[in-house]
């Protein structure tokens, strides 16, 4: 089945959608506990993560995992376009992963609960698995 290369964008486009929307939210919790005096403003520049309330604890480390693991996936994703490799199981394998991200931070952010947060996890994982072992077959495949 052939599939336009640009669809592959989608989902990168959604996984920075929500990095920022992350990232966004996190500063108007940050905000939240500087107006409320639970971290001074002079204090800012040192204040470690347990300086913070929970909530912009979660969403920092949420923001976080969305700078590491999803690295490989934006590699893939431009790596795919460029080399003109997005087909159908690579893209819908793009889908699972940026889906498993957005489950992940709903439970991070919210009821952070370490299985089915991990379970989200493993399903990206195996996702990404499947983007790069298809692009290392089309790579092998095609003598490219």
């Amino acid at each position: 089945m052939r599939v336009s290369q640009l669809l592959i964008f989608l989902p990168l486009l959604a996984q920075v959608t929500l990095t920022l929307a992350i990232l966004v939210a996190l500063g108007f919790a940050r905000v939240r506990d500087l107006t409320a005096r639970k971290v001074h403003p002079d204090k800012v520049a040192l204040a470690g993560p347990e300086a913070w309330s929970e909530g912009p604890q979660k969403l920092a480390a949420c923001y976080r995992n969305q700078l590491e693991l999803p690295v490989l996936f934006y590699v893939a994703g431009l790596f795919a376009f460029s080399a003109r490799l997005v087909d159908a199981v690579l893209l819908g394998a793009a889908f699972v992963f940026v889906a498993s991200r957005f489950v992940h931070a709903a439970i991070h952010i919210g009821p952070n609960r370490v299985r089915p947060r991990f379970y989200a996890f493993l399903v990206g994982v195996a996702a990404l698995a499947v983007m790069w072992a298809r692009l290392a077959m089309s790579v092998v495949s095609t003598g490219f």
